[in-house]
C-alpha cells in the first residue's frame, strides 16, 4: 500500500514539475513575463511557487476524488419549478468527470442554490462541435421546460471552451450567464502533449480556435453575460495571453495565483462564484433595488 501511494505521490509532483518547468521557459521567454510581473506586483517567484503548491494539493485531490464521477447521479426532475432561482449547469475539462465541480457545488447548494447540474462527456471518440451541438441541444432543452429560470453555465478549461462555442448555437436570451475557469480561449502550447483528437485540437491558435472566433463574431444576439475567471501562473494554458478571450462581450477578471486545477478547489473562486450567481437570484436583485 505504501509503495502505491508513494508511486501516486511520485506521479503528482513530476506533473506539476514538469507543467511548471514549461510554464516558466514559455513565459520568462516572452511578453508575458512583463504581464507576470505586474500581476504579482513584481514576486515573480513567490506567484510560481504558490502555483505549484497549489498544483501539487490540487492535483492529488481531483486524482482522489475522481471516482466519485461514476457515482450515478440524483436526477432532477425537470418540470418541477424552483420558483426563479437559477439552474446551473457545471461542465468539467478535458480528462476529467463531473467529480471535479464537487467543491463548487457544495459552495453553491450551500448558498441556496437547489438545482445544479453536471454535463459530462466522453473525451475519446469524439470532437468538440459534436460535442457543442450536443451541449447546446441539452441547454436549449432546460431553457424550454423553465422558461422563466436564469440558465447559468460554468465551464471548467475546456468545458467552458465548450460552453463558449454552444453560445453561438443557441437562441437568443436562452443562457443567461456563462462562467469559465482557466479555459484555453485561445488553445495552449501544451496540447501538442495531449492524448487524443479532442485534446490535440486544442493547440494554440489553432483552427478550431479560429472557428470559435468566427462562429462567436457572427453572433447576433450578445445576451449572454460572459466573464472568464483566469490565474496569472496557470501551468496548462500558455502562453498566458491565450486565457483571454477576443470576444468583446467577455468580461476578464484575474484571480490570485493558483495552478489549472486548483481553480476548482480555491476559496476564493468559490466565493467568487457564488457572488457571480447571486446576481440572477430574485431576492438578491429585490434587494440590491
Amino acid at each position: 500500500m505504501m509503495t502505491v501511494f508513494s508511486i501516486f505521490l511520485a506521479i503528482v509532483f513530476f506533473f506539476a514539475s514538469m507543467t511548471y518547468v514549461l510554464y516558466w521557459y514559455d513565459t520568462a521567454n516572452g511578453p508575458a513575463l512583463e504581464n507576470l510581473r505586474l500581476r504579482c506586483q513584481g514576486r515573480l517567484v513567490l506567484c510560481v511557487l504558490q502555483g505549484y503548491l497549489w498544483a501539487l494539493m490540487a492535483q492529488t485531490l481531483a486524482v482522489l476524488t475522481f471516482p466519485l464521477g461514476w457515482l450515478p447521479e440524483r436526477k432532477k426532475n425537470q418540470e418541477q419549478g424552483d420558483g426563479n432561482n437559477p439552474i446551473i449547469v457545471t461542465l468539467h475539462g478535458l480528462y476529467h468527470n463531473r467529480s471535479a465541480f464537487l467543491f463548487i457545488h457544495w459552495a453553491l447548494k450551500r448558498a441556496g442554490f437547489e438545482d445544479v447540474r453536471s454535463w459530462s462527456y466522453a473525451c475519446w471518440k469524439t470532437d468538440f462541435f459534436q460535442l457543442s451541438a450536443r451541449l447546446s441541444h441539452d441547454l436549449e432543452a432546460l431553457h424550454r421546460m423553465a422558461p422563466d429560470r436564469p440558465l447559468l453555465v460554468i465551464g471548467h478549461s475546456l468545458g467552458g471552451l465548450l460552453a463558449r462555442h454552444a453560445i453561438t448555437r443557441l437562441k437568443p436570451k436562452t443562457l443567461a450567464g456563462c462562467l469559465t475557469l482557466g479555459s484555453p480561449h485561445q488553445g495552449s502550447r501544451l496540447a501538442v502533449f495531449a492524448l487524443g483528437k479532442l485534446g490535440r485540437s486544442l493547440a494554440y491558435r489553432s483552427s478550431l480556435i479560429q472557428k470559435i472566433e468566427h462562429d462567436e463574431t457572427a453572433l447576433a444576439d450578445t445576451s449572454t453575460s460572459c466573464l472568464a475567471l483566469v490565474s496569472p501562473v496557470d501551468n496548462m494554458v500558455l502562453p498566458m495571453e491565450a486565457l483571454e478571450p477576443a470576444g468583446s462581450h467577455w468580461q476578464l477578471q484575474w484571480t490570485p495565483p493558483m495552478s489549472h486545477v486548483a481553480m476548482l478547489y480555491h476559496p476564493t473562486i468559490l466565493r467568487q462564484i457564488v457572488l457571480w450567481a447571486k446576481q440572477w437570484r430574485p431576492r438578491e436583485n429585490g434587494a440590491s433595488g
